[in-house]
């Protein structure tokens, strides 16, 4: 068989799971698995399919919930922006199985099923393939990244922070590594061993792309690497508050990656393809996109809050050229996902770990190391870049730990702005919800701790599976 008719029967297996809840999801077919992995053609087709999965459940609601749920956005309750009203508002309810509540649950653990059948037939095939090991372990690297990303973003989205008991016992999501039957009934592991799990999915991925390399064949940025598994592990370390090691991954990578220049920095957001910059990047190639019809030029769904707008001090800061007035009022929309020779042929390309955010790790590591002027320095490269003037120029008038720390939450912010970042970046710092008195929303602000701050299970899922727990407040 063709390796594209290959790959139209994996997203066609992909189609046969349930649209309720992953433990009701039979494997992708008792037979027509086993077959469609009995060769190589069919687990390398897997791999795209796989990666489509991942941009599915970005696309389908998770890329926007940690900016509605920030302080960075305030929300036009029509057209796209109705589907994540309530996440504005905080009114999220286990019954909202056909938007985010549900829908975010349902597609990541659709794609953690797929992924893992990648790497339950791996090991079948090095024994059947032997003169292909080399390919063979590089998929099994990609599939590895893949699901290590997936549950660092379940856990983030169903339960507290890593920190938020001292020990991160409390409750985090299922860890699955198995493509789940009809019968089973997977309960929620702590939130440590979830991150546990990330974790040696990273590592052993990393080390296989060490030894093994990359795909040559696969365009980067838009594949796991050696380069996007040492990212993912800076910023899944800065969550834990492992500084040490979130400065050496960020160090590590970059080594490899360089930012993207003064002059180049708009064009990063508004052409198509890989930037200097970037790590990880999910393609929206031939892909319905929900995140460019959010932020549509046309009929906008957001804007940039008074608090973001208020963040930029600077009128010669390049990233204010991605902040465009929309005609007839004061209200700013983002270009970063505004490519004007797509047209509407193609889905956003979404930004997943680029190196300014290794820079900024790099920051907040050494301000909590108690390294104040080394981290001013990490600061002084990003702003630099933005207004595009020599780091010996910058002044960062910042003495305590406190005072250094809250110009890198402002620096994060200006810089991920709309990538799906903010809210998480929050709660993980332990602060409140402050939003600008002028927000659109009815809530204004949230103390830290609040139930509020993780969505519910859905409601499906607690009905069928008795080992789930509902999230307090729920």
């Amino acid at each position: 068989m063709k390796k594209f008719n290959k790959f139209l029967v994996f997203i066609s297996l992909l189609s046969c799971f349930s649209c309720s809840d992953f433990l009701e999801v039979e494997e992708v077919g008792k037979v027509s698995t086993p077959v469609y992995f009995s060769d190589l053609d069919g687990i390398k087709s897997a791999i795209p399919g796989a990666y489509s999965s991942v941009y599915k459940y970005y696309n389908s609601e998770f890329y926007i919930y940690p900016q509605v749920a920030g302080d960075l956005l305030d929300l036009v309750p029509t057209n796209e922006g109705v589907k994540v009203l309530d996440q504005y508002n905080y009114i999220s309810d286990a019954s909202q199985e056909a938007s985010t509540v549900g829908h975010i649950w349902t597609n990541a653990f659709h794609a953690l099923a797929n992924i893992n059948n990648i790497l339950k037939y791996q090991p079948e095939l090095l024994n059947k393939y032997p003169k292909n090991h080399k390919e063979l372990e590089q998929i099994k690297a990609q599939a590895l990244f893949l699901r290590a990303l997936v549950h660092f973003d379940l856990v983030r989205t169903y339960a507290q922070n890593y920190t938020y008991t001292p020990d991160a016992s409390h409750l985090g999501v299922p860890v699955l590594l198995s493509s789940p039957g009809a019968e089973d009934n997977i309960g929620r592991s702590s939130v440590k061993k979830v991150y546990d799990q990330i974790l040696s999915d990273l590592h052993e991925a990393n080390d296989i792309f060490e030894n093994e390399g990359t795909d040559t064949n696969q365009t980067q940025p838009y594949f796991g690497s050696d380069i996007a598994a040492k990212a993912l592990l800076s910023r899944v370390y800065l969550y834990m508050e492992d500084w040490e090691k979130s400065k050496t991954y960020a160090q590590q990578v970059l080594l490899e990656v360089d930012l993207t220049s003064h002059d180049a920095y708009v064009d990063m957001f508004k052409t198509s393809g890989p930037s200097q910059e970037a790590i990880f990047t999910l393609s929206g190639i031939k892909k319905n996109s929900f995140i460019k019809r959010f932020y549509s030029t046309q009929e906008p769904s957001a804007f940039a809050s008074k608090k973001l707008q208020a963040m930029f001090t600077e009128p010669s800061d390049v990233r204010l050229e991605l902040l465009q007035n929309v005609e007839g009022s004061e209200n700013l929309i983002t270009l970063k996902y505004f490519r004007p020779e797509e047209a509407q042929l193609n889905g956003s390309d979404l930004p997943v770990l680029r190196a300014s955010e290794m820079v900024l790790n790099l920051a907040e590591a050494n301000a909590n190391l108690g390294l104040l002027e080394e981290a001013k320095n990490n600061v002084k490269t990003i702003q630099a870049r933005a207004l595009g003037v020599p780091e010996t120029s910058i002044v960062i008038n910042a003495v305590t730990q406190q005072e250094v720390l809250e110009v890198i939450s402002i620096e994060r912010a200006k810089e991920l702005c709309f990538e799906g970042q903010r809210f998480f970046d929050i709660t993980r710092r332990h602060k409140d919800l402050e939003r600008s008195p002028q927000t659109t929303s009815n809530v204004e602000h949230i103390a830290y701790p609040s139930n509020l701050f993780v969505l519910p299970i859905p409601l499906k899922e607690m009905n069928t599976n008795h080992n789930m727990i509902q999230n307090e407040g729920y």
